[in-house]
C-alpha cells in the first residue's frame, strides 16, 4: 500500500518502563552502573522492566475507522499517546499523515487557570487553526459543549463531564484529518454520548480517519471497519471489527469460566431449577437427538466453553418443520437446539440473532421465555425449541447458541458451550416496502389536527 493511502503506520512499536521497588533504587541506578563499569565490575540492574507495548505493528488507511480493544492495562492508552506524539517509544516507529485531534484523557491540553473560552482558542491554535477560524467556529463549539455560562469560568471549576464536553467539542469542530478518541467519552451522560456518536459518524462521512478506543464493544462493531486487539502489550489480532471484537469477548468469557471453575463452584449456590417430570415435557412421539459431524466440523473453530454440556446440532425451521435458509420478513420460525449434558447441573439454553457486524438484535433464554432453569443429570439429552418471528431488515444474519450455568442470577454465568454462527440465514425484503431500522415492530398511531 502506498504511503499516500496511509494515515497511521505503526511499525514494531515498543514501550518499556523501568520499575523501581524502592525510591533509593532509582538513585543507585543513576550512579552505581557507571562506577561498576568504570571499575570493571559486573553491572547490576536496580529495576524491573515492564513492557507496556512490545512489537506492535499495524496500518490505518486514510478515511478508515479502526477500534482498539483490550482489557485495562493492555497498552491501549500508551499506544495512542505514542501515536499522538505525547509519549516517546522505547523502540519502533510511528508515522502519521494529517492533522491529528486527540481526546486522550480528561482535560488533557487544558490550562486549569484559563476560562473555557481561553482554552478553546489555545487548543484551536495547537490544532493548527487560525484566530479567524476559531472565532468563526466558536459559537458551534459552545453549542456542542452545552455548558452554558461556564464557558467564561476557569476550567478548574468544571466537573469531569464539562471537561470532556468542551474538549470533544473543540476536537470535532477543528475538522481534523485524524481523530483519536480514548475512553474519555465514557464520563459523558446519555445525551452527550449520543451526540458524540453522531458527530463521529459525520466525521467519518467527511473522510476523516478515526482511531477509537472503547470498552463498549457494540460501539466498536457499529462504528469501526477494522479493530486491533491488544493483550498485555502485544497484538493478538488485527482484522474486521466484528471478528476481532468477538475474539476479545471469547477471551473474557473463557477467563470468567476459569475463575468460576476454581472458586464459584465451591462458594456460590446456583439458582434453583425445577426438575421436569415426564408429564411436563413436550410430547414427542419419537425422541430423535440429531447430531451432525458436518455441523461439528463447521462450528469447531467458532465454539468455546468450559464443557459439561455440548450442542450437537441446531436448525432453523418454518411452521411445517422445513429448514429455513431465506426467510420472509416477519416469518414465524423455530430455533431448534439439540444438546447433551455430561454433568449434574442447572443450566439455561440461549440463542441470539446477530447482524453481519455481530451486534445482538434478538434473542431469548429460558427465564426470558417464562421457564425455569433445566435441572440436568449426567447423560441426559435435550431438545429445546424456541418459536419466534423475524421482523428484521433485509440482509444476512447468524445465530449464536449458548449453554450457560448462572453464577449470580441475572448478572453473570459460566459458559459451558458457546457456538458462534451455528445457523446462518438471510431475511428477504418486506413485500410492501423495505424497512429502515434493523427491527420493525407494529405501532399504533394517533393524529390530532386543529384548523
Amino acid at each position: 500500500m502506498s504511503g499516500d493511502e496511509i494515515a497511521i503506520r505503526v511499525n514494531n512499536l515498543s514501550k518499556c518502563y523501568k520499575i523501581f521497588n524502592q525510591p533509593h533504587d532509582r538513585l543507585k541506578h543513576s550512579v552505581y552502573p557507571r562506577l561498576q563499569k568504570f571499575t570493571g565490575l559486573p553491572v547490576k540492574q536496580y529495576f524491573r522492566e515492564f513492557w507496556a507495548l512490545r512489537d506492535v505493528t499495524f496500518e490505518v488507511r486514510k478515511g478508515e475507522t479502526v477500534g482498539i480493544v483490550g482489557r485495562n492495562g493492555s497498552g491501549k492508552s500508551t499506544l495512542l499517546q505514542m501515536i499522538c506524539g505525547t509519549l516517546a517509544p522505547t523502540s519502533g516507529e510511528v508515522e502519521t499523515n494529517g492533522r491529528i485531534a486527540a481526546l486522550l484523557e480528561l482535560g488533557s491540553g487544558f490550562n486549569p487557570e484559563f476560562t473555557g473560552r481561553e482554552n478553546v482558542f489555545m487548543n484551536g491554535a495547537i490544532l493548527g487553526l487560525s484566530q479567524e477560524e476559531i472565532e468563526s467556529r466558536f459559537d458551534d463549539i459552545a453549542t456542542f459543549a452545552d455548558i452554558g455560562q461556564f464557558i467564561e469560568q476557569p476550567v478548574k471549576t468544571y466537573s469531569s463531564g464539562m471537561f470532556v464536553r468542551l474538549a470533544f467539542a473543540v476536537n470535532v469542530m477543528s475538522q481534523p484529518e485524524i481523530m483519536v478518541v480514548d475512553e474519555a467519552l465514557a464520563v459523558g451522560d446519555m445525551n452527550f454520548q449520543a451526540k458524540c456518536m453522531t458527530a463521529l459518524k459525520r466525521i467519518q462521512e467527511n473522510g476523516a480517519t478515526i482511531l477509537f478506543v472503547s470498552h463498549d464493544i457494540g460501539s466498536v462493531k457499529s462504528l469501526c471497519s477494522r479493530a486491533v486487539y491488544l493483550e498485555k502489550g502485544e497484538v493478538m489480532g488485527v482484522g474486521p471489527a466484528p471478528e476481532v471484537s468477538e475474539r476479545y469477548i471469547r477471551m473474557m468469557r473463557e477467563e470468567l469460566n476459569k475463575e468460576h471453575s476454581t472458586t464459584a463452584r465451591r462458594t456460590v449456590t446456583l439458582p434453583e431449577a425445577v426438575p421436569r417430570l415426564p408429564s411436563e415435557l413436550a410430547p414427542t412421539p419419537e425422541f430423535v437427538l440429531k447430531a451432525s459431524e458436518a455441523f461439528g466440523q463447521r462450528v469447531a473453530q467458532f465454539r468455546y466453553g468450559s464443557s459439561g454440556a455440548r450442542i450437537e446440532f441446531a436448525e432453523l425451521l418454518d411452521s411445517t418443520d422445513q429448514p429455513v435458509v431465506s426467510a420472509e420478513f416477519n416469518q414465524r420460525v423455530k430455533v431448534k437446539i439439540y444438546f447433551t449434558v455430561s454433568i449434574e447441573t442447572n443450566l439455561s439454553v440461549n440463542y441470539y440473532i446477530q447482524d453481519n457486524k455481530k451486534n445482538l438484535i434478538l434473542g431469548a433464554w429460558l427465564s426470558a421465555a417464562g421457564e425455569s432453569l433445566l435441572h440436568c443429570s449426567s447423560g441426559t439429552r435435550y431438545i429445546v425449541t424456541y418459536t419466534t418471528s423475524l421482523p428484521l431488515q433485509e440482509g444476512h444474519y447468524s445465530i449464536q447458541l449458548q449453554l450457560t450455568r448462572p453464577v449470580v442470577k441475572g448478572e453473570s454465568a459460566e459458559f459451558l458451550d458457546v457456538v458462534d454462527d451455528a445457523i446462518v440465514f438471510n431475511v428477504q425484503r418486506r413485500s410492501v416496502g423495505r424497512i429502515w431500522s434493523k427491527v420493525y415492530l407494529p405501532n399504533s398511531v394517533e393524529i390530532a389536527q386543529r384548523v
